[in-house]
């Protein structure tokens, strides 16, 4: 009987937590999940935990490096990166050249200071960050709507940022390839 009660306990459970994604933290999403605001902060938040794992220097250097190769942390256009609470950054998951730099000041087009409002909304406990920036998937992009999602994130005794974004598709390319027939009939 105490076999049937436990068993059934955890069935419920399983069962709670499937119908209540929020609750079920999803430790094996990976960068081609990331669609939408829920995907891209469940992706940082298990990336935040893989990276708790380690506790030495060589044990950080090793998973920044798995943060750097195509693959569960870096796919196509969802990536990684780290940076101090000063703006210098650690790691950028698409753009290893800017691994060094300080960027605090950095803006987009819209004017825009996407490093000193990632810091922002890591101070208040995490948030979402919209601005332009170029999609390393489309070549010779010049800056494209992009969400961000940072979090705070202690290592070694420092404190950085950590976080990942995506590109939204734009609306017009949902109805791109439709006929004015088919979208009227949608209304």
């Amino acid at each position: 009987m105490k076999r049937l009660t436990a068993v059934l306990i955890l069935t419920l459970a399983a069962l709670f937590l499937a119908v209540h994604p929020a609750i079920a933290q999803d430790s094996e999403i990976t960068a081609g999940d990331v669609v939408d605001r829920e995907t891209l902060k469940a992706f940082v938040l298990a990336a935040k935990a893989y990276g708790d794992k380690a506790s030495t220097l060589p044990e950080y250097l090793n998973i920044l490096q798995e943060f750097r190769t195509e693959g569960p942390w870096k796919q196509g256009s969802v990536y990684l990166f780290l940076f101090s609470t000063e703006g210098l950054f650690i790691l950028h998951g698409a753009d290893p050249s800017l691994e060094g730099q300080n960027l605090y000041d950095l803006e987009d087009v819209n004017g825009v200071k996407m490093v000193q409002e990632l810091i922002s909304v890591t101070a208040e406990g995490g948030g979402y960050v919209e601005y332009i920036w170029p999609d390393p998937q489309i070549e010779g992009d010049t800056g494209s709507p992009k969400v961000s999602y940072a979090i705070p994130y202690s290592a070694l005794g420092q404190d950085f940022v950590l976080g990942a974004g995506f590109f939204p598709e734009p609306a017009s390319t949902a109805v791109a390839d439709q006929s004015w027939g088919q979208l009227k009939s949608q209304f």
